[in-house]
């Protein structure tokens, strides 16, 4: 088949807004879902097929072209996606909502999304895989790491940091240049004023480190729920 087709790779709730944008933007050649959950299979989910799983994708990429939308929306599971279909040689896209506002002078890297209502302003750098959720603002001159996620309504003021993996909560806001650490939870409605190291969460106004972030169980948790 010589017809590109596209595919959402996570049919749960995340993976409803990234396919939401793919309908937004008219694609017509987005044709449904793949899940590796085996409950979803043969369901529809927006009224698309939820075809397979990441084997079956595996094997449809060696035959014919492929790309797929990162539909999840835990970091370290959309890492996991992202590099098995690098590795069958699978395109990821790139999704902009027609709503969001992105400057031509902002760079993003593969497999990012940008939710309805987002701004990214100039000379911002987002990294690969990251989240851009709805409504949230990147101001100028903004770095943030591969796979982070910016919640909705959160605000990053200009020439801030957001580390690699690291999430920063339903409207919380960061200050102009401060920098949050890599693998780092900011809770909802926090206020970062000061720089906060790796591996840490954050809550309150302004944000205080509560305790350490243990990636490995949030890992596991992820995993037996596939959300």
């Amino acid at each position: 088949m010589n017809t590109r087709r596209v595919f959402v790779y996570g049919a749960g709730g995340h993976g409803k807004v990234v396919a939401d944008i793919l309908i937004c933007n008219g694609d017509t050649e987005f044709v449904g879902f793949v899940d590796d959950r085996d409950e979803l299979v043969g369901t529809t989910v927006m009224g698309f097929p939820v075809v397979a799983n990441g084997e079956w994708l595996r094997e449809e990429a060696a035959n014919s072209i492929v790309a797929i939308a990162i539909g999840t929306g835990h970091s370290r599971i959309r890492q996991m996606i992202a590099a098995r279909c690098s590795r069958w040689g699978i395109e990821i896209l790139t999704l902009i909502h027609p709503a969001a506002i992105v400057s031509r002078a902002a760079r993003l890297g593969p497999g990012t999304a940008v939710m309805a209502g987002a701004i990214i302003n100039p000379e911002a750098t987002v990294g690969a895989g990251v989240i851009i959720n709805s409504a949230a603002v990147v101001e100028h001159d903004v770095e943030i790491g591969d796979y982070a996620h910016v919640a909705p309504n959160a605000v990053m003021g200009g020439g801030s940091r957001l580390g690699a993996f690291s999430h920063l909560g339903l409207g919380a806001a960061v200050i102009q240049r401060i920098a949050i650490g890599s693998h780092t939870i900011v809770g909802a409605g926090a206020v970062v004023v000061e720089d906060l190291p790796d591996g840490v969460v954050a809550m309150g106004v302004p944000a205080r480190i509560t305790r350490r972030n243990g990636q490995e169980g949030s890992l596991r948790n992820a995993l037996a729920s596939r959300s």
